[in-house]
């Protein structure tokens, strides 16, 4: 960003007029469920690519070859 952006984003962040909004108690803990669901989304896809994360990255263990002469 240029440095005028920043200041123009100071400049209207503290310029604001007070918005008298209500946030009921709900709006917490429908806040911490998005958080949360957001949250075990990543879990969940992290689990379902796991083994292609870590081949994409390298660490992915090479079954053994057993010893098929005996």
């Amino acid at each position: 960003m240029k440095s005028w952006h920043w200041l123009a984003v100071v400049l209207l962040t503290f310029s604001g007029e007070p918005a008298y909004a209500y946030l009921d108690p709900g709006t917490g803990s429908m806040l911490l469920q998005v958080i949360l669901g957001g949250v075990a989304a990543v879990a969940v896809a992290i689990k379902l690519f796991w083994y292609k994360i870590r081949a994409a990255v390298g660490l992915s263990k090479k079954p053994d070859v057993e010893d098929e002469t005996g």
